[in-house]
């Protein structure tokens, strides 16, 4: 900054930002102790998530993270003054202000004039649109290290399925139907009002992953948005349902001696003569599933992580 006013620029508002992960940013006294990102993101969602804080409205015994919600009774425009925020930067700045540095720097990105992140923040589709869909189009894009576009390219656009995953997968898939009986017994109103959403689109699915983000999805073309959730997949018992018999085909055809080698339409082919699976609602799995774990107001994601990538590779 001090080089930059020396070169008679005008810096009043000028903002250079760094992003990173949750657990790189984390100023809660016990949650910023845990080692494993995943623990921290299920600990952070279970005292920040939309569902939390309103319950905590009426139950009195909730636990809400200060932080998150110092940062909430804030004006974007009061969030940071002019400056350069290095990581270490954006901690100290909520440890002294008692606000979230993880959620201040993804609220201050549209106003940010300099942002430094990963390629995969830029590269991979799913992390993109909730991080770089705020740039103005005439953005500057400058990457370090190029040489590794290609290969962040195919990691971000690939999905590694193996008999471990589909395993874990089995298991997530049980342990989500009987989330789904216990809410039908309890609070039914709420799974049939995730079924009138669902009859309307999934645009109103993507404004609340927006603001409680669960699983990274395949993003989806317009036209799919507007579209009505497949009937099939459309009540939560269906669906889940409809889950587990696309992961016992995936199953049976990984119990093959030789290397198969497919292209997609062939593939959705089989799986309509062996399964009778139609391709329209495995298009709707992805945002399907991350709509069901909203409803049923599920935190920990870790153990759902293998189910996600398969209803990820349906879509």
């Amino acid at each position: 900054m001090e080089y930059r006013q020396r070169q008679g620029c005008a810096d009043e508002n000028f903002i250079g930002l760094g992003l990173t992960s949750r657990k790189n940013l984390c100023v809660h006294p016990q949650v910023s102790t845990e080692r494993k990102g995943a623990i921290v993101d299920a600990r952070c969602r279970e005292m920040t998530a939309s569902w939390v804080r309103q319950k905590a409205q009426t139950v009195g015994n909730i636990e809400l993270c200060d932080f998150f919600e110092t940062l909430q009774t804030m004006e974007t425009s009061e969030l940071l003054p002019s400056g350069v925020y290095t990581l270490e930067d954006l901690t100290d700045y909520g440890k002294a202000h008692k606000m979230c540095p993880y959620y201040l720097s993804r609220r201050v990105i549209p106003m940010a004039d300099v942002i430094i992140y990963s390629f995969h923040y830029m590269l991979d589709p799913k992390v993109a649109e909730l991080v770089s869909k705020e740039f103005e189009k005439d953005s500057i894009v400058v990457f370090d290290e190029a040489h590794n576009i290609d290969s962040i390219c195919i990691d971000s656009l690939s999905i590694d399925i193996n008999e471990r995953t589909l395993r874990s997968s089995t298991a997530s898939v049980e342990r989500l139907g009987e989330r789904v009986d216990e809410m039908k017994a309890q609070n039914s109103e709420k799974l049939r009002g995730e079924y009138d959403r669902l009859v309307e689109g999934l645009r109103d699915a993507l404004a609340a992953r927006d603001e409680d983000l669960v699983l990274s999805n395949p993003i989806l073309p317009d036209h799919v948005l507007n579209e009505a959730v497949p009937g099939n997949i459309r009540k939560a018992e269906h669906f889940v349902r409809f889950l587990k018999r696309f992961i016992e085909y995936l199953k049976a055809r990984m119990r093959v001696m030789h290397v198969v080698a497919e292209t997609t339409p062939s593939f959705l082919k089989h799986i309509r003569e062996v399964t009778y699976i139609e391709r329209k609602p495995l298009r709707f799995c992805a945002e399907r599933l991350a709509s069901l774990v909203r409803t049923l107001e599920i935190t920990d994601l870790e153990e759902y992580g293998a189910l996600a990538k398969v209803a990820g590779f349906a879509t």
